[in-house]
């Protein structure tokens, strides 16, 4: 006889998947509980898919700038057939490579097929059954946020989902949004022969990056043809014959935007309707999402929540990390272990790449500490000479005195990959003189780090 399930996880997502690994390593008996798909969002609708296709967008564009330096490529027609193929094959791979081969081969994790709602703190319905357990664990991810924008009903909208499974490239694309998925998403599809136009509501893309760095990547989505307008409010959205028409104002004055197609992509919203949060007690915040401790607690006792369910930095692997702290809570009750994601690094595929870690310098002066701030253009490496791109920017942010390093934000090819160094820089409280005194290798983009460093050394020499 099967001893009982230690604890219920609503989904089989990255963060629902972390947590049921950690806890079967500790002999944990887990029961997943899942409505569609293994692997969840980044898997089947997000990382992977989204990611794919901004690869190849990168490599045809490449190849057609290649152009400049002597070397002809035959461009002929996109098979969006062939690309398409490409793109569910490596959602299949990576679903059964990394979900359904790890579950088969592991006793400790089952998975029920259905909708999971609580009927209270302690009972979970799933279809005709009802699981009864001390402990749950809410990890069901987020979905694409719909705003509820006049005649937004009665067009065929798209969203960061259904525009990953379109049939053919549109002629043209209206993205409401001026986020990551907005600019990831517009530049791909830019790349692919679609012209793009960004409608973005703030005054500049990515608010959590620098405005210098954010300035010189609207300088190349421009460069490439897309047209980007900030400040922008949509009034209405209506069929204009075969294509779309977005109706706005933009500082007093109205304008109208056309396109074939149009796409929402204004953030990320928890995809927790009709679970039964209220009926568990579990609360939520003005956005709808769950409200929990930094132990991953929920306001219900016995529930535990983690990943996008719960809101900001809404990426892949901080819901891991929530969901092996959660699952470590829910085990052991005096594990206590916390979550602080800012050690997390986060990346925008754009390109080129935004990396970003730890805190900026307005966030560390509101915090009392006196710091010491180095921007570096990419065109002070030297490796950017070699591979001809020159435009971004390394920019560092250290204690004053110390030189700890604080925030690192890196616009430039490979910022997702060279971030982990400045990762382990912010998370181990090294400083820019262990970096500066780190040797690189030459030529790198990742010598941009121990050359901003060095200039930072400099600048708190000179007081």
């Amino acid at each position: 006889m099967k001893k009982p399930y230690d604890f219920v996880i609503l989904g089989s997502g990255t963060t629902a998947f972390a947590a049921a690994m950690r806890a079967a390593e500790k002999g944990a008996r887990v029961l997943m509980v899942e409505q569609s798909h293994l692997g969840g969002t980044c898997v089947n609708w997000g990382c992977v898919p989204s990611k794919t296709l901004i690869h190849h967008a990168k490599v045809r564009f490449d190849a057609i700038k290649e152009k400049a330096f002597g070397q002809t490529f035959t461009e002929g027609p996109m098979d969006w057939s062939l690309l398409m193929r490409a793109k569910q094959r490596a959602v299949e791979t990576v679903r059964w490579q990394n979900y359904q081969l790890p579950l088969d081969q592991n006793p400790n994790i089952e998975v029920l097929r259905g909708h999971g709602r609580f009927l209270s703190a302690r009972e979970l319905r799933v279809g005709a059954e009802i699981v009864v357990s001390d402990r749950f664990l809410i990890a069901c991810g987020g979905e694409p946020r719909i705003f509820d924008i006049p005649g937004l009903k009665d067009i065929p909208y798209l969203t960061s989902y259904s525009a990953l499974h379109l049939s053919s490239f549109p002629q043209s694309l209206i993205i409401l949004g001026g986020g990551v998925i907005a600019l990831e998403m517009g530049q791909m599809f830019q790349r692919f022969g679609t012209q793009v136009t960004i409608l973005e509501r703030g005054e500049r893309a990515l608010k959590e990056c620098d405005p210098r760095l954010t300035s010189i990547l609207q300088r190349i989505m421009e460069e490439e043809g897309m047209s980007l307008h900030f400040g922008v409010e949509t009034r209405r959205i209506e069929r204009a014959g075969e294509a779309v028409r977005v109706l706005t104002v933009a500082q007093g004055v109205e304008r109208e935007f056309t396109a074939e197609r149009f796409m929402l992509a204004v953030g990320t919203a928890p995809a927790t309707e009709g679970i039964g949060l209220d009926l568990a007690g579990v609360a939520v915040n003005p956005a709808g999402f769950i409200v929990t401790d930094d132990e991953m607690r929920t306001t219900a006792p016995g529930i535990w929540a983690a990943g996008d369910v719960t809101g900001p930095p809404l990426i892949a692997p901080a819901g891991s990390r929530e969901g092996e702290v959660a699952a470590d809570n829910m085990l052991d009750p005096h594990a206590h272990r916390r979550i602080d994601h800012r050690n997390t690094p986060m990346a925008v595929f754009v390109n080129p790449e935004v990396g970003m870690v730890g805190i900026t310098t307005e966030q560390a002066v509101r915090e009392g500490r006196e710091v010491v701030e180095t921007y570096l253009e990419l065109d002070a490496i030297a490796k950017s000479h070699v591979i001809g791109g020159r435009q971004g920017a390394f920019l560092l942010t250290a204690e004053r005195g110390s030189g700890k390093v604080l925030g690192v934000q890196i616009l430039g090819p490979r910022a997702a990959d060279i971030i982990h160094e400045a990762t382990l820089a912010v998370r181990y409280g090294l400083s820019v003189y262990d970096l500066a005194e780190t040797i690189h290798v030459y030529p790198s983009l990742s010598d941009g780090l121990r050359l901003a460093a060095e200039h930072n050394i400099h600048q708190q020499r000179q007081g």
